[in-house]
């Protein structure tokens, strides 16, 4: 069995190390019958093989069974006499059933969509004439491009106030959802946190008269606080980006227009309209419209060399203005 299993290994790391080594050398057998048959249908098509996208997902359930499996099997059962009613009766319970549920609702509550959404909700942000200009058409849907909107090739629509698609539920985060999103990165944080660290200061402060803790328990902790880690420093990065009026595709949108800036191609008109100055031809100017390609000539505009400069009109209020905002 042991060197079957061996076998087993070195057999599939082989057919993953040929897989990912395709795009590299896809002119040469076998690796250009990878590239083309798996690599491509696989990780490059957003329409073909579809069940892919519920991989991950599916990692994550078997992941939050086992833990789950290992708590009921060997961690209460060892530890149970040290825990609180409240614990036992309260917490463990809604943690264990929170979780699931809002990542249910994560997963099968779709964002709101330039094309389905109500008349005039499409309208709430305006628009900032930076990021995002008015009287924009989706190459794909064929329809005005509501501010804050962005098209998921996955979803095949475009999403109000987009964030991004997130592979761990197989759905865009966007207006809609955001609220079911965010709630199941925090009740991940704290039921990960909470087992981590609740096992974990039992097992340290047990009485020296105890049994030694099956192996289990350690495996149980080391998952719990490794998790706890990923989970918050990603939700630390999502809530970050609610304080700083952005969504994850806007702020790569933001990168780019202050790198243009530190480049000195950012330029402003004196009534408040940007351009982007060509490096081949500085008379000529193109608009920080992605849509738009016709060529401009402003006159009396000055080089923009600040960030406070570039005001993000969507950065306003509090961080709870901001959520709710989201979230309503």
């Amino acid at each position: 069995m042991g060197l079957f299993s061996v076998l087993l290994f070195l057999v599939v790391a082989a057919q993953i190390i040929v897989l990912l080594l395709s795009p590299f050398y896809k002119v040469k057998w076998p690796f250009s019958w990878y590239y083309t048959r798996i690599f491509r249908p696989l990780l490059q098509e957003d329409q073909r093989f579809r069940w892919k996208f519920y991989v991950v997902p599916a990692f994550y359930l078997s992941l939050y069974c086992y833990i789950i499996f290992v708590l009921i099997r060997d961690v209460i059962p060892v530890i149970g006499n040290r825990l609180l009613s409240v614990e036992k009766l309260c917490i463990i319970p809604v943690l264990v059933v929170a979780t699931p549920v809002l990542g249910w609702l994560s997963m099968t509550v779709k964002a709101k969509t330039s094309r389905g959404c109500q008349p005039g909700s499409a309208q709430e942000y305006d628009y900032d004439y930076i990021l995002y200009y008015p009287n924009v058409q989706c190459r794909t849907c064929h329809i005005e491009k509501p501010a804050r909107s962005r098209h998921c090739n996955l979803c095949r629509e475009c999403v109000l106030v987009a964030d991004h698609h997130c592979v761990w539920v197989n759905n865009c985060i966007g207006k809609g959802n955001y609220q079911f999103f965010y709630a199941f990165l925090v009740v991940n944080v704290i039921s990960l946190s909470y087992g981590f660290l609740r096992v974990l200061w039992i097992s340290v402060m047990k009485d020296p008269s105890m049994v030694v803790y099956p192996r289990s328990i350690l495996i149980f902790t080391i998952l719990c606080g490794t998790f706890a880690i990923i989970c918050g420093v990603f939700t630390y990065l999502q809530l970050q980006l609610v304080n700083d009026g952005m969504t994850t595709g806007e702020k790569d949108k933001w990168y780019t227009i202050q790198q243009i800036m530190r480049e000195g191609n950012l330029v402003r008109t004196l009534d408040g309209q940007f351009f982007i100055q060509d490096q081949q031809n500085p008379n000529q100017f193109y608009s920080t419209n992605a849509y738009d390609s016709k060529l401009y000539v402003p006159q009396n505009y000055s080089i923009v060399n600040d960030p406070k400069d570039i005001t993000n009109i969507y950065d306003q209020g509090s961080f709870w203005y901001k959520l709710e905002r989201l979230c309503t």
